[in-house]
């Protein structure tokens, strides 16, 4: 079998790279990136096994060996990650996250993130028009600060320091890793004073919490506190900034869906599911084979790299009905197909339920608006860091 290939690294516009993999999928179940030698599986079917497989981790350090990053204090936070990590490390790091960062303390955020759409978007309703993305851009940043009981007044800096260190899990350009660096260092001098204050006190508030997780007589040392907060940051900001961004073009391009928040609610879940089912922000993620597997009928060697295509699994024909449309009430089915765009067994993603619920209140807060798209999808353009998105979307109200 031989696997077609496209030049994936090189293409720049995240508009055409998404044009690219959605022709790619009807013709095969994967495609080899020709720049990177990446190899992207294409289909629900491949996919969901690989997210529980003991075979395939993550990709480590290795992105930070081909750039030459061989030391320093990004290095070594990023090497502490748990994404980064496998096996007993991970495991151990995640079952003291899970006894903190519990489905009630997020909930708790629900009316917070209200709250912050509401002042975000107020400036674009008395103007009367505005750019959703630019008003709801610092979105994520405050409900995560929320949860972790950062001071308001820190939220700028927090989004200057993550948005420098948001590039750290793909390719990086020098300057790139010179601002990453920087901003490590400062964001880590920060969290540990931060971390230091809540030892010696009882706020309710996840760093608190993460302090005083414990299984089976073992908690996280306050280093690895410091570095588990940034993981959060880092890893929830720019994802759910994107989502938000992508959920919104989908619903802006669909006026009726909006109106259906409207009039019901109760659908917002399945809706924003549905959003994130045909615009994802996050459209695929690296993996490393450790040992050798058969993935889409080839023999793959330790050492390869593949990224799980959750754009195209996500459109894949033989999983989802009416594949291409967009169902409101799709995920309202107790037979609908698990979304794949956060993760899936010892890598599910830790702050899945926090971004839903950043990304519904955004929803919630965008419809009461009423907004029109002032101008055409076809011509906004988009921007890759972490996830992808539009750059704009202007509309009025």
């Amino acid at each position: 079998m031989t696997e077609p290939k496209l030049p994936l690294m090189s293409t720049t516009d995240p508009r055409e790279w998404r044009r690219m993999m959605l022709e790619a999928a009807p013709r095969g179940p994967s495609v080899v990136d020709s720049d990177t030698g990446t190899i992207h599986v294409l289909r629900y079917r491949d996919i969901e096994p690989l997210l529980h497989e003991s075979r395939v981790h993550g990709v480590g350090l290795s992105l930070f060996d081909a750039m030459d990053i061989t030391g320093g204090a990004l290095r070594d936070w990023y090497g502490a990650l748990m994404f980064t990590n496998d096996g007993p490390p991970h495991d151990r790091l995640r079952r003291l996250v899970n006894k903190a960062f519990t489905p009630r303390a997020v909930e708790r955020l629900r009316p917070i993130a209200a709250d912050r759409v509401e002042e975000q978007l107020a400036p674009l309703r008395t103007r009367g028009a505005g750019d959703l993305v630019g008003a709801l851009a610092p979105l994520p940043m405050h409900v995560m600060c929320s949860l972790l009981g950062v001071p308001r007044a820190a939220v700028p800096d927090f989004i200057a320091w993550v948005d420098a260190l948001s590039p750290v899990f793909g390719w990086m350009e020098p300057a790139q890793v010179e601002a990453a660096e920087a901003a490590i260092v400062a964001l880590l001098g920060y969290l540990r004073d931060l971390v230091e204050e809540r030892s010696h006190s009882s706020a309710p508030d996840l760093i608190t919490a993460l302090i005083r997780a414990e299984h089976e007589g073992d908690r996280l040392t306050r280093d690895e506190t410091v570095t588990m907060v940034a993981n959060l940051l880092v890893g929830g900001h720019d994802t759910t900034s994107s989502q938000v961004g992508c959920t919104l073009l989908a619903l802006l391009t669909r006026p009726e869906a909006l109106v259906l928040v409207r009039s019901d609610p109760a659908r917002l879940g399945s809706i924003v599911a549905e959003t994130i089912r045909i615009e994802p922000g996050i459209p695929s993620a690296p993996r490393t084979v450790i040992a050798p597997i058969e993935i889409c009928g080839i023999e793959r060697p330790a050492g390869s790299v593949i990224a799980t295509n959750f754009l195209t699994a996500h459109r894949d024909p033989e999983i989802w009905r009416e594949a291409d449309d967009f169902v409101p009430q799709r995920f309202e089915e107790p037979d609908a197909p698990r979304l794949l765009s956060f993760g899936g067994g010892p890598h599910y993603c830790l702050g899945a339920a926090l971004a839903r619920t950043t990304i519904e209140e955004a929803v919630r807060g965008v419809a009461a608006l009423v907004p029109v798209l002032s101008e055409d999808p076809a011509v906004i353009e988009w921007v890759q860091v972490l996830g992808q998105s539009p750059v704009r979307l202007a509309v009025t109200v």
